[in-house]
């Protein structure tokens, strides 16, 4: 009888709950990983906010975009977010669906789609991000030539460029860093060069492990080596390199036949609102839209430090892309 009983009580329990289930309001946002850009934050203030849950999802941007491809006739996405120059793609692929979003008219032009069919939210420079515990009392390297050293061996990664879009940026624009043209073959001989130092190229987002120094140096996006230093209070350094470096505007989109338009359309307009944008500043990455950061500004490294950044057009890292991945996975990934 009491085993009846309990099994009775938790049927009723359960039926109790898939009413409120059912009701629940989400929104789909392809490439939303809780460590990058702050993400968890976001989704969390905005789940805090409107009630609305925008679930963790650890795509990068180009498995984002492949996934989109995959599932065209049966859109499974709301939203994606990608490095600019994958979404550039993206939307010539036709996995986007026209919209402009609140706040439309405050980004910039060549940080938007004239149609709508993607746009900024904010922006981070690539960067060489050094655990400095892990280095064991090595010197801490300043530029990208340092990190050819011997000294460095199996002690840096950056993350496998044909998944995620900043690793792409950093591929694609070193070689305009390093003065190279449009063949590519300087900034090809750097990487392969670099491959020997190396550890590896990890499909998965490499922040949990810097924190923890199973990766010394990584070589990302400079907001979450900041959110590493002032957030976590990790003992980590973020070099902007001496030769210069690559600028990396980060992007939204509605994705075409939304399963949840309607709520995705709310939730993109939020992104671009001072509660989302302070919210994402908190990771270092910048806000798009003007905002007031108070005492998280200064926090940020000056603009002085990024005089030698680069910014490739995105319509021809977009037009490259295939062949820069096809071209890194043959020359420099090899058989790892």
């Amino acid at each position: 009888m009491k085993i009846r009983n309990s099994l009775i009580a938790l049927f009723l329990t359960c039926a109790a709950l898939t009413p409120a289930r059912a009701q629940e309001k989400v929104v789909v946002q392809y490439d939303c990983i809780p460590n990058y850009a702050n993400w968890g934050g976001v989704t969390a203030q905005y789940l805090k906010e409107t009630g609305v849950r925008v679930p963790p999802d650890m795509k990068g941007s180009s498995a984002t975009m492949a996934a989109l491809e995959q599932e065209k006739t049966n859109p499974q996405a709301d939203a994606a977010y990608y490095s600019a120059a994958i979404g550039y793609q993206a939307a010539g692929k036709g996995l986007h669906a026209p919209y402009k979003p609140k706040g439309w008219d405050a980004i910039p032009a060549e940080l938007r789609d004239p149609d709508g069919l993607w746009w900024t939210v904010h922006s981070a420079h690539v960067a060489i991000i050094v655990n400095t515990a892990a280095l064991k009392g090595k010197p801490v390297p300043t530029s990208f030539a340092d990190l050819l050293k011997p000294e460095y061996k199996g002690l840096i990664a950056y993350d496998d460029p044909t998944i995620h879009g900043t690793s792409f940026t950093f591929v694609y624009g070193i070689n305009q860093v390093l003065g190279g043209g449009a063949d590519m073959n300087k900034g090809f001989d750097y990487l392969k060069a670099l491959d020997a130092n190396i550890v590896n190229y990890p499909r998965e987002n490499s922040y949990n492990d810097v924190l923890r120094g199973e990766i010394p140096i990584w070589i990302n996006a400079d907001g979450n080596g900041l959110k590493m230093k002032w957030t976590d209070k990790a003992p980590v350094d973020v070099i902007i390199p001496a030769e210069g470096t690559v600028a990396a505007p980060l992007v939204m989109a509605l994705v075409k036949g939304a399963p949840h338009g309607d709520e995705a359309k709310k939730y993109l307009d939020w992104c671009l609102g001072e509660s989302a944008q302070k919210t994402m500043a908190e990771s270092f990455f910048r806000p798009i839209m003007n905002v007031n950061l108070g005492e998280l500004a200064a926090k940020f490294p000056p603009a002085s430090a990024y005089r030698k950044a680069v910014a490739p057009p995105l319509n021809e890292m977009a037009a490259n892309a295939d062949a820069v991945k096809a071209r890194w996975v043959k020359e420099v990934k090899g058989n790892r």
